[in-house]
């Protein structure tokens, strides 16, 4: 199959989004709620980039067994705990003595906290984490219950995940404002209603039936200025939501372009992007909160001069500088690790 071809071959188009997407979610962090003009209009517009990072992940999903599964499992898992681990630590690294860490645990931690945390993977430490969590369990699932997916009809299977994606967003949108209801963010941001449906889609589009959309690339750019302009409206109409149908088409319009119009071969700059792409993108997700705060902290002690000369809007490319840099230090501290295990095998 075509698809199945493509995957042989390194397409950079796919890590050029993993990039592109992962410093969408940096601008959608720095900006949420600052205030600052055009800044929510902003966060509208990047809503697209996690369902993108879950349909890539379920493209390649499809084609592993078993024990590539279990193994992709193991390491988001790991990430999940380690990331929870770390900014716990530096929650209480900075308490005097052991009475103020435990008063500050009680905070993170109220009660229900556990449960919200194991059942919509809502983390008590950093709302970002919720991410790995989801991303966790959409891989166990998809280990213990994918096979079973897999047999069913193509046509039932699409039903599925559309009913997933269309009735969680709807479910969201219609609670989510009504008073009377106790809808929560994560009842809707989790592995089931958000996660599980994009990574279906995923692995939906790698059995080829996407292939068989053909447009032409000239057409891909006013298709994206349309669902932008989409998304804006819905933002305008409706206010901010976690997600919008313009992002969700931005996301398919962006995942035909990656496999329809893939790019092999590219220069060694293209190259290099590439593999940040591909080796450090989950680094920069688990990272850039860190160092969001340690630069938005920088801003407002200094908020009169910067404001003027707009540095705030700057301040997603220095975190995702900083995050690639980092996420390149672990990415080379792992291949060197894997030769040195090598070598004594």
């Amino acid at each position: 199959m075509k698809m199945d071809a493509q995957l042989r071959r390194r397409n950079y188009t796919i890590d050029l989004l993993r990039l592109a997407a992962a410093f969408s979610i940096i601008c959608l962090h720095n900006f949420s709620g600052s205030g600052v003009a055009g800044a929510e209009e902003t966060v509208a517009l990047c809503r697209f980039a996690v369902p993108l990072f879950f349909m890539f992940s379920g493209y390649f999903a499809a084609g592993f067994d078993n024990k590539r599964k279990l193994r992709q499992f193991l390491r988001i898992l790991i990430w999940a705990v380690l990331g929870n681990l770390m900014y716990l630590a530096m929650e209480l690294l900075p308490q005097q003595n052991a009475y103020a860490a435990r008063m500050r645990l009680s905070q993170i931690f109220p009660p229900g906290s556990w449960r919200n945390l194991l059942l919509f993977n809502e983390s008590p430490i950093s709302a970002h984490l919720w991410f790995l969590g989801a991303f966790a369990y959409v891989l166990l699932l998809d280990l213990l219950l994918g096979w079973l997916f897999d047999k069913l009809p193509r046509w039932t299977r699409w039903c599925i995940t559309l009913a997933l994606m269309l009735g969680g967003l709807t479910i969201y949108q219609l609670l989510t404002r009504d008073p009377g209801v106790d809808f929560q963010l994560y009842h809707y941001r989790n592995f089931l209603l958000f996660g599980l449906p994009f990574f279906l889609s995923g692995k939906l589009i790698r059995t080829g039936s996407f292939a068989k959309i053909k447009l032409p690339w000239w057409c891909c750019l006013p298709l994206f200025l349309l669902f932008a302009w989409l998304t804006l409206m819905e933002y305008r109409s409706f206010g901010p939501w976690e997600l919008y149908m313009g992002s969700i088409l931005t996301a398919f319009l962006l995942m035909h372009l990656a496999l329809n119009h893939p790019l092999y071969n590219a220069p060694k700059p293209v190259r290099v992007l590439s593999w940040l792409g591909r080796e450090t993108t989950l680094a920069v997700y688990l990272l850039h909160i860190f160092f969001l705060d340690f630069l938005r902290g920088l801003y407002w002690q200094h908020m009169q001069w910067q404001y003027e000369f707009g540095v705030f809007h700057l301040i997603p490319l220095g975190v995702f500088v900083l995050s690639l840099a980092a996420g390149t230090v672990l990415a080379l501290c792992r291949a060197g690790a894997k030769r040195l295990f090598a070598k004594k095998e």
